[in-house]
């Protein structure tokens, strides 16, 4: 006579799956409110790419432009120093690059890299 065997999760099968889930929603916690962040700077870039008084403005005006808008959205990992903003002949650009590192597990770090830019011509 045979055995009949055994169907379903062993218990250290449980644990794993536990395990595994417990790290995606950890890595989920850890970069939403880093991307959520940067949607707000993006936000506020679009929202100096459609000022009609782009044009008329020096890069120092765009830039103090720039900063009240991250202070609005309570900004923090990025400042409006990192802006690069050019005013050429025919165009204005500005130029966002910059990182978020995160705490992630014990000395382990997440980095996270964004770069956004746009140009307005005159």
């Amino acid at each position: 006579m045979q055995g009949q065997q055994q169907k379903g999760f062993t218990f250290i099968g449980l644990v794993i799956v536990l395990a595994i889930l417990g790290v995606i929603t950890l890595t989920v916690l850890k970069i939403f409110p880093v991307y959520m962040e940067h949607l707000a700077v993006k936000t506020a870039m679009e929202a100096i790419e459609t000022d009609p008084g782009l044009k008329n403005m020096s890069a120092g005006e765009i830039r103090r432009l720039f900063e009240k808008k991250l202070d609005v959205n309570q900004v923090t990992s990025v400042n409006a120093k990192n802006a690069k903003i050019g005013r050429g002949i025919g165009a204005i650009t500005f130029k966002i690059e910059y990182e978020v590192r995160k705490d992630y597990i014990a000395n382990v770090d997440l980095i996270l890299s964004f770069s956004d830019q746009f140009e307005v011509p005159l």
